[in-house]
């Protein structure tokens, strides 16, 4: 029998480790929205330039439209269990496995895109812990343009809200929207347009994107912007994944994503612009609230964003403290 020196042995495995690293990484990539819509497009582009800078070692294939058969809700826990090498997610919808994850979505926490925008310097680096401790790299972040409320109504006054059967896409904004005296139902967006085409919903909280993904003209007539949340997408990648990658890539790709992010970020101010443009083409009326109606709805939220960040604990309220004093 042949033994092998501990020097033998220890090359014999460092060759074995550097051919591991150094294969092919075919990384599939969920995305519960359109392949049309912005997020899913700058997904597709950044997978490609992901392929140029690693010499073909990553090569990442998007699955839009949830195709790959896991809900908006799921991604986070997708990644992290390794179901999946790399998600796209609204963190928002990830609060079932990590609350902190809601921070941005509090209620009126964010009034304009520029605060958004500000906000970041003090939350990304607690989303990348967060990230970390479920088994996580965070790549890059993608907002949505404001929230708007899609209606068959017309909204005058506050009061005109009141009863409108009306999806949410978190527990953040049922519990605005039950607040605002609207009847709010919780679902995925691949439950969204069965559910108007069926009546079960006659009002839609989102942006105006996925307004236009799911052709909203054809069940809704009007739109207006709440601005009661801001909400924000991440691309993270499993961590069993990430290590498998040479360190060459690992850089390449993590100086790749902060080149890309302002391009992403950018790229979702002018989607809204196109989208509205084309909402009111295909004759929706896009309206506006009064100060009055805006004022009545942070005054009723502004309990439940209280509550939501004492929920959170000290992380969170120590993100929001910086943010508020900055």
């Amino acid at each position: 029998m042949k033994h092998f020196t501990t020097t033998a042995m220890t090359t014999l495995f460092a060759g074995v480790f550097a051919t591991t690293l150094s294969a092919e990484q075919m990384w599939d990539l969920p995305l519960a929205w359109p392949a049309e819509n912005y997020i899913s497009v700058e997904a597709a582009h950044f997978g490609e330039e992901v392929a140029k800078v690693t010499n073909g070692e990553v090569k990442i294939t998007t699955h839009p439209g949830g195709s790959l058969g896991f809900k908006g809700p799921e991604m986070f826990a997708a990644a992290r269990d390794g179901l999946v090498p790399i998600t796209d997610m609204l963190l928002q919808q990830q609060v079932g496995d990590e609350p902190l994850l809601g921070l941005q979505s509090l209620p009126f926490l964010m009034t304009s895109y520029e605060e958004q925008v500000a906000f970041q310097e003090f939350y990304r680096p607690l989303l990348e812990e967060l990230f970390a401790e479920n088994n996580q790299k965070l790549l890059y972040t993608i907002p949505w343009p404001q929230q708007q409320v899609w209606t068959k109504k017309e909204i005058n006054s506050f009061e005109d809200f009141a009863g409108i059967k009306v999806r949410s896409s978190d527990p953040s904004a049922t519990e605005i929207f039950a607040a605002a005296g609207m009847t709010p139902v919780q679902l995925p967006w691949g439950e969204v347009i069965p559910s108007l085409a069926t009546g079960a919903i006659e009002g839609v909280g989102t942006s105006s994107p996925s307004a236009v993904d799911g052709s909203f003209w054809e069940f809704l007539t009007h739109g207006y912007p709440t601005r009661h949340t801001w909400n924000l997408n991440a691309t993270s990648v499993n961590l069993d994944a990430w290590n498998a990658l040479t360190p060459e890539s690992q850089a390449s790709i993590e100086a790749l994503a902060k080149e890309m992010e302002p391009g992403f970020w950018q790229a979702a101010q002018d989607a809204d612009a196109a989208k509205m443009q084309q909402l009111a083409e295909n004759g929706m009326t896009l309206g506006d609230l009064s100060d009055e109606i805006r004022a009545e709805l942070r005054s009723r939220a502004e309990p439940i964003r209280t509550a939501a960040l004492d929920k959170m604990g000290e992380r969170a309220k120590a993100v929001v403290e910086a943010f508020a004093n900055r």
